[in-house]
């Protein structure tokens, strides 16, 4: 990343000098004090070589190449140098950070996790080492399970110098994008002294009727000058711009926000913006222009914030006043490290990088959420918008989930590039039948409402053969309802959460009749005994979730055995006893006691074979039924067992449906 003007940073430039051993130390480290990374970073390279190995000074110089390289967001070598660093021993217990960081950022999560617990030992009172482990175990997961945006590199915009914090614009005639570049036609033409590259001005491109981006142009000779400028922001009809620019003189240089009027086709002469009534010394940049106008957006380094560079605002009560007393957002934005480039999208939606949060790597984009109670919290944007490099600069088209952002992410064209994001749009619904659970048979003008976790509720009704269908929305629980005349009412959960990939639901409804007796499987007792086998309270779980949809109804809970007599107890007395066993199930459960009652029938009520027995087993036929003569009849001795434990059943029919009616 173009790290300095980015950070707000701003850096004195460096004259060509004729290298002698005698002056390298001191170009060195005066290069570093000015924050001329790049510059200092190849002194200091020139005075490593020439250092025995066994001088101290040879660790704390490659220390300060690792420091310098991990200023202009080059991890793979910061990672080398305090790596080689450590190896030499050097002694302040900071190298092992910063070197987690680069690991950090170069996804070797497992050694950073290491170098960070081990700093976390000698400086336990630092608490980034945990925030850095944390971010280590979630960046993991965020690589392995990306959300549904699709990134795309715009290569027809970058060049192979930076390009980055781009603005996208509709003005109501058509959409342009604004943005920094330090391509080659820009009007600086002195080098940065903290990345090498060109000072940047800021461009702009046009979206033809193609949706095609046509060659970049200056924006204008009265906005960009000698010295740097970048971040736009534009007011939502396009005749304001505020930007930043970073003007150098004698031996102080510091970045300050600039804004500036269209007159017809060009822009009028800038004005600075004052957000103090004395003349201060800090950074004002990456200034954002909220849809009405009335409040600007900026990040800072001045006295009152919460560590780095903050975000910061300042309202006015009409575009014709002066702005008011700048106020800090507050620590659930705000951390002890940097935040930066504030955008507000058009439906008032705040969006920020920062390298303060749980985050992946370096920069991170986020947004402000809400919860329920109207609390504020801060959400990652996750991967694959954000990636173990810089992400920052986001910018939407209007209110939609399509934009763009900048990154220095590896595979770019340039050293930070502008990428296009959309949202995959994926396709989710459900369909089925609406069936009668006994019979099997489809249930016709059935009431079916789905219930959503985003506030969805959809009523209809099935078709003639039972059918429905819903269309679904991404990330959301819903619970299907059905009820119909005669029958107990059913619900089914499904969820889109988490998923990748287009789905179709195939859920069929099934309702039971009122008028019937309906088995309860798998309610399991030892022999002679009536206590509920564990095994048993899935299926009486279920029992009780269909008293609780269904409140109006009263039930008999019967209990069958075979006709085989039991040697301590009598098959009446064992089932009524089972029966009661399940009743106090479901009271313990919180089901009034009113509602049930229990009945023990022994053997005198043998089970009809139904469908569903029909066709688990051939050698029964439906409508049979299951009576000694019939057992007896039967030679397989397996199957006259079957029947037995068919015979061997727990049940419920409905006695009322007006329960506290």
């Amino acid at each position: 990343m173009k790290r300095i003007f980015l950070l707000g940073i701003v850096f004195f430039l460096t004259a060509t000098f004729a290298f002698s051993q005698k002056n390298l130390q001191k170009r060195a480290e005066d290069a570093l004090q000015a924050n001329e990374y790049t510059f200092a970073i190849n002194n200091f390279k020139s005075l490593f070589s020439q250092i025995e190995n066994e001088d101290p000074q040879k660790a704390e110089i490659a220390y300060k190449i690792g420091f310098c390289y991990r200023h202009i967001s080059r991890p793979l070598d910061a990672q080398l140098w305090l790596e080689k660093a450590i190896s030499l021993k050097y002694q302040d217990p900071i190298v092992y950070l910063y070197c987690a960081d680069a690991l950090r950022m170069n996804e070797n999560f497992d050694k950073a996790i290491k170098y960070y617990e081990h700093y976390q030992s000698l400086v336990p009172s630092d608490k980034k080492a945990e925030k850095g482990i944390e971010s280590c175990r979630t960046a993991r997961k965020w690589i392995k399970n990306p959300t549904n945006y699709k990134i795309t590199n715009l290569a027809y915009l970058n060049s192979e110098n930076s390009d980055y914090s781009p603005f996208f614009l509709f003005d109501g005639k058509g959409n342009t994008v604004y943005f920094s570049s330090a391509r080659s036609n820009a009007t600086g033409d002195m080098v940065h002294g903290g990345s090498g590259q060109s000072f940047c001005d800021i461009f702009y491109s046009k979206e033809d009727a193609k949706g095609s981006w046509t060659e970049p142009q200056s924006v204008s000779e009265q906005i960009n000058t000698q010295s740097e400028e970048g971040t736009p922001s534009l007011s939502s009809d396009g005749k304001m711009l505020f930007y930043t620019q970073c003007e150098y003189g004698g031996n102080t240089a510091f970045c300050k926000i600039f804004s500036s009027i269209r007159l017809g086709g060009d822009w009028d002469k800038p004005s600075l913006l004052h957000f103090t009534d004395t003349k201060d010394t800090v950074d004002y940049v990456h200034p954002c222009i909220s849809p009405s106008g009335l409040t600007l957006f900026f990040a800072s380094n001045r006295p009152g914030g919460y560590g780095g560079y903050d975000i910061w605002y300042c309202t006015r009560t009409s575009t014709k006043d002066k702005w008011g007393k700048a106020k800090n957002l507050g620590n659930v934005i705000n951390t002890e490290d940097d935040e930066l480039f504030p955008y507000l999208r058009s439906d008032s939606v705040l969006f920020f990088a920062s390298n303060g949060h749980i985050g992946m790597g370096g920069l991170d984009i986020y947004r402000l959420n809400y919860d329920s109670k109207g609390k504020p919290f801060v959400l990652n944007m996750m991967s694959p918008i954000n990636s173990s490099s810089d992400d920052f600069g986001i910018t939407f088209r209007n209110d939609t989930e399509e934009g763009y952002f900048s990154s220095n992410r590896p595979g770019g064209k340039g050293n930070d590039d502008i990428y296009h994001f959309s949202i995959v749009k994926l396709h989710y619904s459900v369909n089925g039948k609406v069936l009668n659970e006994i019979s099997e048979e489809p249930i016709s003008n059935a009431n079916i409402t789905l219930i959503g976790s985003d506030g969805t509720s959809i009523e209809l009704q099935s078709g003639n053969d039972g059918s429905y269908n819903f269309n679904l929305n991404p990330q959301t629980n819903y619970v299907l309802l059905a009820s119909h005349d005669g029958y107990l009412n059913s619900k089914y959960k499904i969820s889109t959460y988490g998923r990748k990939d287009d789905k179709v639901f195939d859920v069929n409804l099934y309702l039971t009749q009122t008028d019937v007796a309906v088995e309860v499987p798998n309610v399991l007792y030892d022999v002679n005994r009536w206590e509920l086998r564990p095994e048993s309270i899935v299926s009486l779980n279920k029992l009780l979730e269909i008293l609780e949809d269904n409140p109006n109804i009263a039930i008999e809970l019967s209990s069958h055995t075979d006709y085989r007599v039991g040697t301590k107890i009598t098959n009446e007395e064992l089932s009524q006893l089972r029966a009661q066993s399940v009743v106090d199930y479901l009271i313990s459960k919180g089901i009034d006691s009113k509602r049930l009652t229990a009945k023990g029938y022994g053997a005198t009520n043998p089970k009809t074979v139904d469908t569903k027995y029909a066709d688990l087993y051939p050698f029964l036929q439906k409508g049979d039924v299951l009576s000694p003569e019939f057992i007896q009849n039967l030679n397989d001795k397996s199957q006259q067992e079957i029947c037995h434990q068919i015979n061997r059943r727990t049940e419920f029919k409905v006695t009322s449906t007006n329960f506290n009616k």
